[in-house]
Protein backbone atom coordinates (compact mmCIF):
# COMPACT_ATOMS: atom_id res chain seq x y z
CA UNK A 1 0.00 0.00 0.00
CA UNK A 2 1.42 3.37 -1.06
CA UNK A 3 1.96 5.81 1.78
CA UNK A 4 0.08 9.06 1.29
CA UNK A 5 2.29 12.09 0.78
CA UNK A 6 1.74 15.38 2.55
CA UNK A 7 -0.26 17.56 0.14
CA UNK A 8 -0.90 21.26 -0.14
CA UNK A 9 -4.39 20.63 1.22
CA UNK A 10 -2.83 19.04 4.33
CA UNK A 11 -0.74 22.16 4.85
CA UNK A 12 -3.78 24.43 5.29
CA UNK A 13 -4.08 25.35 9.00
CA UNK A 14 -7.21 26.19 10.92
CA UNK A 15 -7.23 28.83 13.65
CA UNK A 16 -6.80 26.17 16.33
CA UNK A 17 -3.96 24.46 14.47
CA UNK A 18 -2.17 27.76 13.92
CA UNK A 19 -2.42 28.77 17.57
CA UNK A 20 -1.36 25.33 18.85
CA UNK A 21 1.42 24.64 16.33
CA UNK A 22 4.85 23.98 17.85
CA UNK A 23 6.87 26.61 15.99
CA UNK A 24 10.63 27.07 16.37
CA UNK A 25 11.76 30.31 17.99
CA UNK A 26 13.22 32.76 15.49
CA UNK A 27 16.16 34.23 17.35
CA UNK A 28 17.54 37.67 16.60
CA UNK A 29 21.21 38.34 16.01
CA UNK A 30 20.57 42.09 16.22
CA UNK A 31 17.27 43.82 17.06
CA UNK A 32 16.51 44.13 13.33
CA UNK A 33 18.41 41.05 12.08
CA UNK A 34 16.65 37.71 12.71
CA UNK A 35 18.03 34.27 11.94
CA UNK A 36 17.04 33.53 8.36
CA UNK A 37 16.57 37.24 7.67
CA UNK A 38 17.41 38.83 4.33
CA UNK A 39 18.95 42.29 4.66
CA UNK A 40 20.34 44.76 2.15
CA UNK A 41 22.75 47.60 2.88
CA UNK A 42 23.23 49.97 -0.05
CA UNK A 43 25.58 52.95 -0.23
CA UNK A 44 27.62 55.09 -2.63
CA UNK A 45 31.17 54.09 -3.50
CA UNK A 46 33.79 54.85 -0.90
CA UNK A 47 31.43 55.81 1.92
CA UNK A 48 32.31 52.87 4.18
CA UNK A 49 29.79 50.09 3.49
CA UNK A 50 32.49 47.42 3.77
CA UNK A 51 33.45 48.80 7.20
CA UNK A 52 29.75 48.56 8.14
CA UNK A 53 29.49 44.94 6.96
CA UNK A 54 32.81 43.84 8.42
CA UNK A 55 32.17 45.23 11.89
CA UNK A 56 28.65 43.80 11.91
CA UNK A 57 30.09 40.39 11.03
CA UNK A 58 32.79 40.59 13.72
CA UNK A 59 30.33 41.65 16.41
CA UNK A 60 27.75 38.96 15.56
CA UNK A 61 30.55 36.38 15.69
CA UNK A 62 32.04 37.59 18.97
CA UNK A 63 29.34 39.58 20.78
CA UNK A 64 29.24 43.13 22.01
CA UNK A 65 27.83 46.28 20.48
CA UNK A 66 27.56 47.08 16.77
CA UNK A 67 26.99 50.79 16.21
CA UNK A 68 24.06 51.57 18.56
CA UNK A 69 22.71 48.00 18.83
CA UNK A 70 23.65 45.22 21.24
CA UNK A 71 24.16 41.76 19.74
CA UNK A 72 21.30 39.63 21.09
CA UNK A 73 22.64 36.22 20.01
CA UNK A 74 26.12 35.43 18.74
CA UNK A 75 26.51 33.09 15.78
CA UNK A 76 28.98 31.86 13.23
CA UNK A 77 29.51 34.27 10.33
CA UNK A 78 30.77 33.64 6.81
CA UNK A 79 32.06 36.82 5.17
CA UNK A 80 32.14 36.41 1.38
CA UNK A 81 34.37 39.05 -0.20
CA UNK A 82 34.30 39.49 -3.96
CA UNK A 83 36.38 42.62 -4.38
CA UNK A 84 39.13 43.36 -1.87
CA UNK A 85 42.72 42.06 -1.89
CA UNK A 86 43.02 39.62 1.01
CA UNK A 87 45.88 41.59 2.54
CA UNK A 88 43.73 44.73 2.70
CA UNK A 89 40.86 42.70 4.16
CA UNK A 90 43.12 41.30 6.89
CA UNK A 91 44.39 44.77 7.77
CA UNK A 92 40.87 46.16 8.21
CA UNK A 93 39.62 43.05 9.98
CA UNK A 94 42.50 43.15 12.46
CA UNK A 95 41.53 46.70 13.46
CA UNK A 96 38.03 45.58 14.43
CA UNK A 97 39.07 42.76 16.77
CA UNK A 98 40.87 42.74 20.12
CA UNK A 99 40.66 38.97 20.49
CA UNK A 100 40.31 35.93 18.24
CA UNK A 101 36.66 35.26 17.33
CA UNK A 102 36.17 31.52 16.85
CA UNK A 103 33.00 31.92 14.79
CA UNK A 104 34.28 34.20 12.01
CA UNK A 105 35.09 32.74 8.58
CA UNK A 106 36.21 34.47 5.38
CA UNK A 107 35.68 33.27 1.80
CA UNK A 108 37.90 35.47 -0.38
CA UNK A 109 37.63 35.73 -4.16
CA UNK A 110 41.40 36.20 -4.32
CA UNK A 111 42.22 33.12 -2.23
CA UNK A 112 39.78 30.96 -4.19
CA UNK A 113 41.27 32.04 -7.51
CA UNK A 114 44.86 31.58 -6.32
CA UNK A 115 44.14 28.05 -5.05
CA UNK A 116 41.59 26.76 -7.56
CA UNK A 117 41.44 29.29 -10.43
CA UNK A 118 37.71 29.56 -9.79
CA UNK A 119 35.69 32.77 -9.93
CA UNK A 120 33.62 33.46 -6.84
CA UNK A 121 30.31 34.03 -8.64
CA UNK A 122 27.38 33.39 -6.30
CA UNK A 123 24.84 33.31 -9.12
CA UNK A 124 26.38 30.11 -10.55
CA UNK A 125 24.67 26.87 -9.51
CA UNK A 126 27.90 25.01 -8.77
CA UNK A 127 29.12 27.81 -6.47
CA UNK A 128 25.77 27.86 -4.67
CA UNK A 129 25.95 24.09 -4.16
CA UNK A 130 29.45 24.42 -2.70
CA UNK A 131 28.25 27.24 -0.45
CA UNK A 132 25.63 24.89 1.01
CA UNK A 133 28.32 22.21 1.44
CA UNK A 134 30.25 24.83 3.41
CA UNK A 135 27.20 25.49 5.60
CA UNK A 136 26.69 21.75 6.12
CA UNK A 137 30.26 21.37 7.39
CA UNK A 138 29.96 24.45 9.64
CA UNK A 139 26.44 24.29 11.12
CA UNK A 140 27.22 27.12 13.55
CA UNK A 141 27.18 29.64 10.67
CA UNK A 142 23.91 31.59 10.91
CA UNK A 143 24.90 34.69 8.93
CA UNK A 144 26.42 35.18 5.48
CA UNK A 145 27.68 38.60 4.41
CA UNK A 146 27.94 39.06 0.63
CA UNK A 147 30.27 41.96 -0.21
CA UNK A 148 29.19 42.98 -2.75
CA UNK A 149 26.45 42.09 -5.22
CA UNK A 150 28.18 43.67 -8.21
CA UNK A 151 31.43 41.76 -7.77
CA UNK A 152 29.87 38.44 -6.69
CA UNK A 153 27.22 38.03 -9.41
CA UNK A 154 27.10 37.93 -13.20
CA UNK A 155 23.42 38.75 -13.69
CA UNK A 156 22.01 41.91 -15.25
CA UNK A 157 21.30 44.28 -12.38
CA UNK A 158 18.23 45.85 -13.94
CA UNK A 159 16.49 42.59 -14.93
CA UNK A 160 14.09 41.24 -12.31
CA UNK A 161 13.89 37.85 -14.07
CA UNK A 162 17.65 37.35 -13.67
CA UNK A 163 17.34 38.12 -9.97
CA UNK A 164 14.32 35.85 -9.40
CA UNK A 165 15.72 32.94 -11.41
CA UNK A 166 19.39 32.90 -10.41
CA UNK A 167 19.85 34.65 -7.07
CA UNK A 168 16.59 34.64 -5.12
CA UNK A 169 16.31 30.81 -4.90
CA UNK A 170 19.72 30.72 -3.19
CA UNK A 171 18.59 33.32 -0.65
CA UNK A 172 15.31 31.51 0.03
CA UNK A 173 17.21 28.27 0.70
CA UNK A 174 19.41 30.14 3.17
CA UNK A 175 16.32 31.51 4.89
CA UNK A 176 14.80 28.03 5.20
CA UNK A 177 18.01 26.85 6.85
CA UNK A 178 17.76 29.69 9.36
CA UNK A 179 20.82 31.40 7.87
CA UNK A 180 20.55 35.18 7.54
CA UNK A 181 22.10 36.94 4.54
CA UNK A 182 23.38 40.51 4.48
CA UNK A 183 23.66 41.84 0.93
CA UNK A 184 26.03 44.78 0.41
CA UNK A 185 25.21 46.79 -2.70
CA UNK A 186 25.74 50.12 -4.46
CA UNK A 187 23.22 52.92 -4.93
CA UNK A 188 22.29 54.69 -8.15
CA UNK A 189 22.52 58.42 -8.85
CA UNK A 190 19.25 59.07 -7.03
CA UNK A 191 20.55 57.38 -3.88
CA UNK A 192 18.44 54.21 -4.12
CA UNK A 193 19.73 50.64 -4.42
CA UNK A 194 21.04 50.09 -7.95
CA UNK A 195 19.13 47.88 -10.37
CA UNK A 196 15.80 46.09 -10.17
CA UNK A 197 13.44 46.95 -7.35
CA UNK A 198 12.46 43.27 -7.17
CA UNK A 199 15.33 42.77 -4.71
CA UNK A 200 13.34 44.67 -2.09
CA UNK A 201 10.31 42.34 -2.21
CA UNK A 202 11.69 39.54 -0.02
CA UNK A 203 13.87 41.62 2.30
CA UNK A 204 13.28 41.81 6.03
CA UNK A 205 15.15 45.10 6.17
CA UNK A 206 16.68 47.54 3.73
CA UNK A 207 19.26 50.10 4.89
CA UNK A 208 20.78 53.00 2.97
CA UNK A 209 24.02 54.65 4.06
CA UNK A 210 23.98 58.31 3.08
CA UNK A 211 26.87 60.82 3.01
CA UNK A 212 27.35 63.22 5.90
CA UNK A 213 28.53 66.81 5.53
CA UNK A 214 32.29 67.11 5.21
CA UNK A 215 34.99 66.12 2.77
CA UNK A 216 35.08 62.75 1.02
CA UNK A 217 38.62 61.97 2.25
CA UNK A 218 37.68 61.99 5.93
CA UNK A 219 37.11 58.23 6.09
CA UNK A 220 34.02 56.12 6.77
CA UNK A 221 31.18 58.37 7.86
CA UNK A 222 27.53 58.13 6.94
CA UNK A 223 23.91 58.45 7.96
CA UNK A 224 22.21 55.10 8.64
CA UNK A 225 18.62 55.12 7.37
CA UNK A 226 16.13 52.24 7.25
CA UNK A 227 13.85 52.27 4.20
CA UNK A 228 12.15 48.99 5.16
CA UNK A 229 12.08 46.84 8.29
CA UNK A 230 9.92 43.96 9.48
CA UNK A 231 9.70 43.21 13.17
CA UNK A 232 11.58 46.22 14.54
CA UNK A 233 10.14 49.63 15.28
CA UNK A 234 10.68 52.98 16.98
CA UNK A 235 14.07 53.91 18.34
CA UNK A 236 15.68 50.71 17.05
CA UNK A 237 15.35 51.88 13.44
CA UNK A 238 15.65 55.65 13.90
CA UNK A 239 18.26 57.28 11.68
CA UNK A 240 21.65 58.23 13.14
CA UNK A 241 25.12 59.23 12.04
CA UNK A 242 28.20 56.99 12.31
CA UNK A 243 31.80 58.18 12.02
CA UNK A 244 34.65 55.67 12.16
CA UNK A 245 37.63 56.62 14.32
CA UNK A 246 40.86 54.74 14.99
CA UNK A 247 42.11 54.70 18.58
CA UNK A 248 45.22 52.72 19.60
CA UNK A 249 45.15 50.69 16.36
CA UNK A 250 41.47 49.72 16.79
CA UNK A 251 38.37 51.11 15.10
CA UNK A 252 35.57 52.71 17.08
CA UNK A 253 32.30 54.26 15.92
CA UNK A 254 31.14 57.69 17.00
CA UNK A 255 27.32 57.74 16.94
CA UNK A 256 25.18 60.86 16.85
CA UNK A 257 22.56 63.08 15.25
CA UNK A 258 22.51 62.48 11.48
CA UNK A 259 21.38 66.01 10.70
CA UNK A 260 24.10 67.82 12.63
CA UNK A 261 26.52 68.92 9.92
CA UNK A 262 29.93 70.56 10.31
CA UNK A 263 28.37 74.03 10.11
CA UNK A 264 25.91 73.30 12.95
CA UNK A 265 28.60 71.75 15.12
CA UNK A 266 30.85 74.74 14.45
CA UNK A 267 28.13 77.16 15.62
CA UNK A 268 27.83 75.24 18.89
CA UNK A 269 31.59 75.16 19.38
CA UNK A 270 31.96 78.90 18.77
CA UNK A 271 29.05 79.65 21.08
CA UNK A 272 30.60 77.62 23.88
CA UNK A 273 33.96 79.36 23.40
CA UNK A 274 32.48 82.62 24.76
CA UNK A 275 34.19 85.90 23.92
CA UNK A 276 37.49 84.22 23.03
CA UNK A 277 36.22 82.55 19.87
CA UNK A 278 38.12 79.81 18.03
CA UNK A 279 40.43 79.59 15.03
CA UNK A 280 39.96 77.28 12.06
CA UNK A 281 42.81 75.08 13.31
CA UNK A 282 41.35 74.83 16.82
CA UNK A 283 37.89 74.03 15.46
CA UNK A 284 39.24 71.35 13.11
CA UNK A 285 41.04 69.64 16.00
CA UNK A 286 38.04 69.85 18.32
CA UNK A 287 35.48 68.69 15.74
CA UNK A 288 37.90 66.09 14.31
CA UNK A 289 37.36 67.23 10.72
CA UNK A 290 39.67 68.79 8.14
CA UNK A 291 40.60 72.47 8.09
CA UNK A 292 39.04 72.66 4.64
CA UNK A 293 35.67 71.51 5.98
CA UNK A 294 35.82 74.13 8.76
CA UNK A 295 36.85 76.88 6.32
CA UNK A 296 33.87 76.09 4.08
CA UNK A 297 31.52 76.16 7.05
CA UNK A 298 33.09 79.43 8.26
CA UNK A 299 32.51 81.09 4.88
CA UNK A 300 28.84 80.09 4.90
CA UNK A 301 28.36 81.37 8.46
CA UNK A 302 29.95 84.72 7.57
CA UNK A 303 27.68 85.01 4.52
CA UNK A 304 24.65 84.29 6.71
CA UNK A 305 25.76 86.89 9.24
CA UNK A 306 25.96 84.25 11.97
CA UNK A 307 29.60 84.97 12.81
CA UNK A 308 31.94 87.91 12.42
CA UNK A 309 34.74 87.88 9.88
CA UNK A 310 38.15 87.51 11.46
CA UNK A 311 40.84 85.01 12.42
CA UNK A 312 39.01 84.00 15.60
CA UNK A 313 35.41 83.03 14.91
CA UNK A 314 32.86 84.62 17.25
CA UNK A 315 29.08 84.64 17.28
CA UNK A 316 26.74 87.63 17.38
CA UNK A 317 24.38 87.90 20.36
CA UNK A 318 21.37 86.07 18.90
CA UNK A 319 23.29 83.02 17.66
CA UNK A 320 25.11 83.01 21.02
CA UNK A 321 21.80 82.21 22.72
CA UNK A 322 21.12 79.51 20.18
CA UNK A 323 24.45 77.84 20.86
CA UNK A 324 23.83 77.77 24.59
CA UNK A 325 20.73 75.66 23.98
CA UNK A 326 22.94 72.85 22.72
CA UNK A 327 25.79 72.27 25.20
CA UNK A 328 28.45 69.85 24.06
CA UNK A 329 30.88 67.59 25.84
CA UNK A 330 34.55 68.15 25.18
CA UNK A 331 35.80 66.02 22.31
CA UNK A 332 32.46 64.43 21.46
CA UNK A 333 29.89 66.17 19.30
CA UNK A 334 27.88 63.06 18.51
CA UNK A 335 26.49 62.13 21.93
Amino acid sequence: MTEKTFSLNDAVLSHEQLMEADLPERKKLLPWLPEGGLIMVAAPRGIGKTFFGMDLAVKVASGGEFLKWEVENTAGVLYVDGEMPLGDFRERYSSFINHQPENFFILSHEWLWDKAETDLTITLKNIQDEMFDCLDSRPNIRLIVLDNLSSLSNIREDKSDDWRDRFLPFLIKCRRRGVAVLLIHHVNKSGEQRGTGAREDHLDASIVLKPLGGESNEGAQFKVEFTKCRGAYGEVIESFSAILKKEDDFYEWEIGDPDMKVKDRLVILIGNSGTDGVTVTEAAEELEVSKGAVSKAKSKLIEEGTIKAGKRMKLDKFPQKRAQLYPVKHGNFCD
